[in-house]
């Protein structure tokens, strides 16, 4: 009988052995460290969409009260409205007018006159309801006009590209709120 004589292993550097039916705890630890990095970037997306439509809710109202506010101070022009008129589904501006001599408590083109610039809603934001309306506030007692008329309600709703909504309503008696 024969011996077996063994040979030894050029290629193998170490003397453990390594089973290839399961994880070694390095291959275990990247792969939730990848998960980890890619489940916080979602999660981050995802919270700046909300982020994103109650920072344009806040700005829509802070600009509402400033139109209010306006018609409050004394002027040394005298001028019969200041309003806030939303112009398309991204796009709102603030105005005033110094004659109402026509009646007409909103905003017209040629006799009103833009307070500021146009405010353009962030990437993603639109109002989906609401385009072409306009809230006014008559000086110097802020008597609220919606489209002209007295006693009406106005409800802009804010709309993110997730479908997430915001409404902004003002009230008959110019109370604005975040519903």
């Amino acid at each position: 009988m024969k011996r077996k004589k063994n040979k030894p292993r050029m290629l193998h550097a170490s003397c453990f052995t390594f089973h290839d039916a399961g994880f070694t705890l390095i291959e275990l630890l990247i792969s939730v460290a990848i998960i980890a990095v890619i489940s916080s970037v979602i999660f981050a997306n995802v919270g700046s969409r909300k982020t994103d439509l109650a920072r344009a809710a806040r700005a829509l109202i802070l600009d509402v009260r400033y139109a209010q506010n306006l018609s409050l101070a004394p002027s040394a022009i005298p001028i019969c409205i200041y309003g806030l008129r939303v112009q398309s589904a991204t796009q709102y501006f603030l105005y005033q007018r110094p004659d109402c001599s026509d009646g007409q408590y909103r905003y017209v083109a040629g006799f009103s006159v833009q307070v500021g610039n146009t405010i353009t809603l962030e990437d993603g934001i639109l109002i989906s309801s609401g385009a072409g309306q306009d809230v006014a506030f008559e000086a110097p007692e802020p008597i609220t006009y919606v489209n002209g008329l007295q006693n009406q309600s106005l409800v802009i709703t804010l709309t993110s590209s997730d479908g997430q909504t915001k409404n902004v309503s003002i009230n008959r008696f110019g109370r604005v709120e975040i519903q």
